[in-house]
């Protein structure tokens, strides 16, 4: 099953809309910076 998500930064008031399989993942990915597109947020 995939998941639909739009993340909002709190320091930056970015928001970030995508998909992946795998929620959990994908916040921790999102959170550490380890992902190009959310790079710019940290």
């Amino acid at each position: 099953m995939y998941y639909v998500y739009v993340i909002k930064s709190v320091d930056k008031s970015k928001i970030y809309i995508g998909y992946t399989a795998n929620l959990k993942k994908r916040l921790v990915e999102h959170n550490s910076g380890c992902v190009r597109s959310t790079k710019q947020c940290n």
